[in-house]
Order: C-alpha cells, then structure tokens, then sequence
C-alpha cells in the first residue's frame, strides 16, 4: 500500500509540473503575440525593405510604394543621414534603418504613392 501511495505522489507532482509548464508557454505565447502584431514591428519591416531596395538599386532606377501598404497607410517616407525613416498610421519612427550607397537618393509623393529614385 505504501508504493502505490508513493507512486501516486510522483504521478501528482510530475502532472502539476507539466500542467505550470504549459500555463507559462501560453503566457509566453500571448505575449509574443502581441509584440509581432504590434503597428511599430510593422513599421520597422517596412523601413528595413526600403533600405535593402536603395541598397540595390542601380543608378537612375526609381520605384513605387504605395501609401497603403498591408503594413498600414504611410503617411511619409524621410531619408536622413542614411537611414530610412517612415510614419505609419501617424507613428513616427525612432531611429529608422540605415541603407549604404553611394548614389543620391530622393523620395517624392505623387497621388497615392511614393517614388523613391536612385540617381
């Protein structure tokens, strides 16, 4: 009688471990959630896919981005001191993402899109 009571005390601590294990990975997981969809992970996106396009652009290459993006509506794009800066639904960007070349660049808005040109 004795082992069966001790093998039931083992099977009752091990099944609350693994019952606090899965309650903390569903925390883990909401909360990482949350941060993934957030409109400022978004935005970094964004800027960090605008840089890799200055990055490889060639000259007198222009390209077009649209002011409603899946990312949200892009209120502007600013270039400033090598580093890509947009505003998303009225947030504005912290540090922006640097972009390397040794070409000018320059954004312009015309109607519903932004064009970005590599001269």
């Amino acid at each position: 009688m004795a082992m069966k009571n001790k093998r039931a005390e083992v099977l009752q601590s091990v099944l609350i471990q693994i019952a606090l294990v899965g309650l903390v990975m569903v925390l883990f997981i909401f909360a990482t959630a949350d941060k993934i969809n957030a409109r400022g992970v978004k935005q970094q996106v964004l800027e960090k896919e605008i840089a890799l396009l200055i990055d490889s652009a060639s000259p007198v290459m222009e390209f077009a981005i649209d002011k409603k993006s899946i990312n949200g509506v892009i209120s502007d794009i600013k270039l400033d001191a090598g580093r890509v800066k947009v505003i998303v639904d009225g947030l504005g960007s912290v540090k922006g993402y640097p972009f390397f070349t040794r070409y000018d660049v320059g954004v312009r808005s015309e109607g519903n899109k932004f064009v970005i040109r590599v001269e």
